[in-house]
């Protein structure tokens, strides 16, 4: 069976390419190839697509996307500022599809307000495979489920279970889900473990465990890795519990066996997609970099989903110095004490502090240690955000603003009573001018950030 995984495009005023792989796209690759299919992927948002005259990379695999301004769909006519589509051009993705025969196509989503990205692949698609079923999920799918189906055009399969989503495309494609060559593919799924269970000394885990598909990449120059799955907070404006209800985390052997196997095919530079990174760090991400040290694994960590400041130690901080992670991103958010209690108590300034004082100690030095700082809460008003700006800039830590977007099924969202019927404005770019009504002072903010960040 032929299966065609899309990754699409993003529309949006802005975006930057952190690291941003399709994972769970990836994992079910691997887990379509364990059951026998045949898979080949088209991701719109690969920057080193061969047909791409277009290069600007930064550091660590990061980089722009090609992109082109496109019109503004109508919601968001009154937002000053340029829509682009940013990827390969139209042209290229409808000439990778040619020679493709698919049985089934598999079309993820990211942001809720991406989704017109995936609506014109699911147009293109659907125009150039008449009668094959297209399957659309991913984050967009989950949490805006009765936008998708009503507006899609494909078929909705919210959540991230990879058995049930592998199960749906050979139910779709009207064949058998019985065995795979190696045995059932529930047997080859590698089912999480609960956070403090004590794992194997060899990493096993019963059957064989999924590795994300990086080779449908040419020459990938970044590898994504989770190493759990959900998170132990409940953060008011966070959607980690919607994804997925409860917190589990891999064996740590197995993440380090995963990280040195796509270092020995040359990936370099490795990016945590974890929510919870450090929480039980001494049986978890300890063991783990332990390991790396111990097989002489030199690559670049990167974190750009945030840690806990409150799980960083003396211990934790000297071990992620050696393991060479780079500019480690905390999660602040707040320095209002008040705040930081009423959306879900995950840290405190002097948590904050003590965590950066452990980092200088393990021997980061000033400016190579970041935080995010969140602008354009509910109720939040500008003196909020410039204080938290400065509290983490004098500690010596650049500051990384993070645009709130209100996410339906959060505590937020439905404390707010927000109504708002067309994803689009969940936009991150947009939703803070709902509170303060002035660009001009939104750019202050970010001035002052960049500024405090050169110094």
């Amino acid at each position: 069976m032929n299966v065609l995984l899309i990754n699409p495009w993003i529309y949006d005023f802005a975006a930057f390419d952190l690291w941003a792989k399709p994972l769970g796209l990836l994992y079910i690759a691997d887990a379509l190839r364990k059951a026998g299919c045949k898979v080949s992927l088209i991701d719109c948002l690969d920057r080193k697509h061969p047909g791409l005259d277009f290069r600007k990379d930064e550091d660590f695999g990061c980089g722009q996307y090609y992109r082109e301004e496109i019109e503004k769909p109508l919601a968001l006519r009154h937002i000053p500022r340029k829509y682009k589509r940013y990827g390969i051009p139209v042209r290229l993705f409808e000439n990778e599809l040619e020679g493709k025969d698919p049985d089934i196509v598999l079309v993820s989503s990211g942001m809720t307000y991406w989704y017109p990205g995936a609506f014109k692949a699911i147009e293109v698609l659907k125009r150039k495979f008449r009668g094959v079923p297209v399957l659309l999920g991913g984050v967009y799918a989950t949490i805006c489920e009765e936008h998708a189906r009503k507006y899609s055009g494909a078929e909705v399969f919210p959540g991230g279970d990879i058995f049930k989503i592998a199960e749906k495309v050979f139910k779709l494609a009207g064949k058998d889900f019985n065995l795979s060559p190696k045995g059932s593919l529930r047997d080859n799924l590698s089912a999480p473990v609960s956070a403090g269970a004590r794992p194997r000394p060899d990493g096993y885990r019963g059957g064989q465990s999924l590795t994300p598909a990086y080779d449908l990449y040419p020459e990938p120059e970044y590898a994504a890795i989770r190493t759990s799955w959900g998170c132990p907070f409940r953060c008011t404006y966070c959607a980690a519990g919607l994804l997925a209800k409860n917190f589990s985390q891999r064996e740590p052997l197995s993440v380090a066996n995963e990280i040195e196997f796509f270092f020995k095919k040359g990936i370099k530079d490795f990016a945590f997609y974890d929510d919870a990174l450090l929480f039980n760090a001494g049986n978890h991400i300890a063991v783990i970099l332990k390991e790396l040290l111990k097989r002489k694994i030199n690559c670049g960590l990167h974190t750009p989903n945030g840690l806990h400041a409150r799980y960083v130690s003396e211990g934790i901080a000297e071990l992620m110095r050696r393991a060479d992670f780079i500019q480690p991103r905390l999660s602040l958010e707040t320095s209002s004490e008040k705040r930081q209690k009423e959306t879900g108590a995950k840290v405190t300034n002097k948590e904050f502090e003590k965590a950066v004082k452990d980092l200088y100690g393990a021997g980061y030095k000033q400016g190579e240690t970041g935080a995010y700082v969140m602008m354009g809460m509910p109720g939040q008003d500008l003196d909020e955000v410039r204080d938290s700006i400065i509290f983490a800039s004098d500690l010596g830590v650049k500051v990384f603003l993070s645009e709130y977007s209100p996410i339906p099924g959060t505590r937020d969202w439905q404390d707010n009573k927000f109504e708002f019927n067309d994803p689009l404005l969940h936009n991150n770019s947009i939703f803070p001018l709902y509170g303060v009504k002035d660009w001009g002072k939104l750019q202050q903010l970010k001035d002052l950030a960049r500024d405090l960040n050169k110094k």
